[in-house]
């Protein structure tokens, strides 16, 4: 099961003009051996991570032209250029991107080669377990090869959608105190992220559908599915987590859902944690303190607008009404 998060997103600074305190603070953040060649210059570095446990966000300032070596970094990096370019070397190939790009940083596994040229730019970083996690291997099997076929996107839609997604998680949910301490916002966003780059990066993570997958989709198995949803709505569980508890395959899992209840895991979860918050606002009272927002983020809802349109067409009132009665 995914480790329960126990503390809040933390956002930390760092600002020098030394070029080998930058070199040292980046080889550190990013956990490889980077090495950076010598310069005369000595620009006014600036760093801002918010490191929210299963992936972290950089904003990078290097206002110079500067050369970078690094070993691989064993995860996935997905850098949004937002002024100047970056010239990146690995596995054969060798690329420029400008404001405005996004790009895989390098293969995982393998060293790559920088040159910035001015940048500002933003990184999300992702652990390959988290990825792996909600492509559906399951805990226990062997994961497949994990190989970005590309740097760049699959398709410019692709490319927006992870911007718009990493926007919103890094201006709207990260900077929103009340929400960004809830384990189950975090674990969500995280979620969301993984998705997001799996869609817009070729990649051979993704399993193949197994043969037994249809046979496995009992009512049986949905039936332990089910039980252990409704026993740990309450935790940062996923897919995977279900398919693990049901002992079948996730696509056997989405399977039997959608033959069995026409719907599916995530959205029977989401379904389950809307009651519980129904139940919430029920027993809450706004003279302590209770707020609909707090609530929502105690369960888990990312956007607060939809949470209250979702909550509206299940019980027939808004959850403030609720709240209040």
């Amino acid at each position: 099961m995914s480790a329960p998060i126990t503390t809040p997103p933390a956002r930390g600074e760092f600002v020098t003009t030394d070029p080998e305190s930058a070199r040292e603070y980046l080889a550190g953040a990013y956990g490889t051996g980077l090495r950076m060649a010598p310069t005369a210059v000595r620009p006014r570095f600036r760093f801002v991570r918010v490191d929210a446990g299963p992936f972290t966000v950089d904003e990078l300032q290097m206002p110079a032209d500067l050369d970078f070596d690094a070993d691989a970094v064993g995860r996935l990096i997905v850098t949004r250029i937002d002024a100047g370019a970056i010239e990146r070397r690995s596995a054969g190939s060798r690329e420029r991107f400008a404001a405005g790009e996004i790009y895989v940083s390098a293969r995982p596994d393998l060293p790559y080669s920088a040159r910035t040229l001015g940048i500002e730019a933003q990184t999300v970083t992702l652990d390959l377990s988290l990825l792996r996690h909600v492509a559906g291997t399951p805990d226990g099997e062997a994961p497949g090869p994990l190989r970005f076929d590309d740097f760049r996107p699959v398709t410019p839609a692709a490319a927006e959608n992870w911007k718009r997604t990493a926007a919103y998680v890094t201006e709207r949910l990260l900077t929103n105190a009340e929400a960004a301490a809830q384990p189950l916002i975090i674990g969500n966003a995280a979620r969301l992220l993984a998705a997001s780059a799996l869609t817009a990066f070729p990649n051979t993570i993704v399993p193949a559908p197994a043969p037994r997958d249809r046979s496995d989709g009992t009512p049986a198995m949905l039936r332990r599915a089910i039980a252990f949803i409704d026993a740990n709505a309450d935790r940062d569980i996923s897919v995977a987590d279900m398919a693990e508890a049901a002992r079948v395959t996730p696509r056997a899992l989405q399977y039997a859902f959608r033959r069995h209840r026409g719907t599916t895991p995530t959205a029977y979860l989401r379904r389950v944690r809307l009651a519980r918050a129904h139940e919430d606002l029920r027993r809450a009272d706004p003279t302590r303190g209770d707020t609909v927002t707090a609530i929502a983020a105690r369960w888990g809802f990312l956007h607060f607008g939809r949470f209250a349109a979702e909550y509206r067409r299940a019980y027939g009132q808004t959850p403030r009404t609720t709240l209040h009665s």
